[in-house]
């Protein structure tokens, strides 16, 4: 998501060593498994000062939208940093593995529990068995999604690393001031990224060209019609795209992320969002991340208020850098 006024979200590829410190909490619910184990880092509480428990606040009650909507009996752990001024708005990034697409379908396959999973893996689905790229190409998972899918175990490795620019208006709780931005909607976006919410579209990670993650196969043009790169007309789609149920952003046409929303509808998955306005965790939202491999409770839990790579075979992984800067 960047803001209309406007955020643009370029990508970039970091060799990073991340170090964090500080209050780690562990976000979960009794009645549900997920859990994400955020850590705010030393520079998070000095450069948000007499905000930083009010953004610590936020943060969590974002992340609370995932662990009360998914039972996945898993831990994802976050370091949350922040950088002082307004270079940076809200950036995330994420360690990748790769898979070969037989083991990708059977894990989703196997890690089939509510009716979209059993939409999009049966006949006339999106998930189909046989890989729908040709050549030479990578399919990629992050290490959160790759738990939650049962690909590696469970772990206290850090999953991925995001960082805020602390100088930029935000609003932390409430309904949303003019001129300021819904920094829970602003943190859920990057968790669902660590998560795995994040479209690779033939990109290049590393040295692997025409790399692609387990979303991309969930974006059409129409039924029947695969959209794998990061052009216009791709929607989300379940069920091999007979039926639409959102547009993704044209990255071909502004460099920004593919698999992050067209502007619309006030979304918390959208690649821009507005000042003064609220970006909630939608429904639509909440089925996307259960088709990539996270179980979604029977009930839908309301979300409250707002709320590089170092490339690898099997015991190395691939660190992913999504960054948003205001223009």
């Amino acid at each position: 998501m960047t803001p209309k006024t406007s955020l643009l979200r370029p990508r970039r590829w970091w060799m990073v060593s991340v170090t964090a410190m500080a209050c780690a909490v562990a976000l979960s619910a009794s009645a549900f498994a997920l859990t994400i184990t955020p850590t705010f880092t030393a520079n998070f509480v000095t450069d948000f000062g007499s905000d930083a428990a009010a953004a610590e606040a936020a943060w969590i009650a974002a992340a609370h939208v995932f662990t009360t909507n998914f039972s996945d009996n898993i831990t994802v752990n976050i370091t949350v940093n922040a950088v002082a001024g307004t270079s940076v708005f809200g950036q995330s990034s994420t360690f990748l593995n790769s898979f070969s697409y037989n083991t990708l379908y059977s894990a989703v396959v196997n890690d089939v529990k509510t009716a979209a999973d059993a939409t999009a893996t049966g006949p006339g689905g999106s998930v189909t068995q046989i890989d729908p790229i040709s050549g030479i190409h990578t399919w990629w998972t992050t290490t959160a999604e790759a738990k939650a899918l049962g690909l590696i175990p469970n772990n206290t490795n850090t999953d991925g690393t995001m960082t805020f620019g602390a100088g930029n208006p935000f609003t932390f709780s409430g309904p949303i001031t003019a001129g300021t931005y819904d920094f829970q909607g602003v943190a859920a976006h990057e968790i669902s990224e660590v998560l795995g919410r994040l479209g690779l579209c033939g990109g290049t990670i590393g040295t692997a060209t025409n790399s692609h993650s387990l979303i991309d196969l969930f974006s059409y043009s129409g039924a029947g019609t695969r959209v794998l790169g990061n052009g216009g007309g791709a929607n989300f789609s379940i069920d091999n795209g007979t039926t639409l149920l959102k547009s993704y952003n044209n990255a071909s046409s502004n460099g920004l992320d593919c698999r992050d929303w067209a502007p619309g509808t006030n979304d918390a998955f959208n690649q821009f969002a507005n000042s003064g306005v609220t970006n909630l965790v939608s429904d639509v939202d909440l089925q996307e991340m259960d088709v990539i491999g996270y179980d979604r409770v029977a009930a839908p839990v309301p979300e409250p208020s707002t709320a590089t790579l170092l490339v690898s075979a099997l015991i190395a992984v691939g660190f992913f850098l999504h960054r948003r800067i205001k223009a």
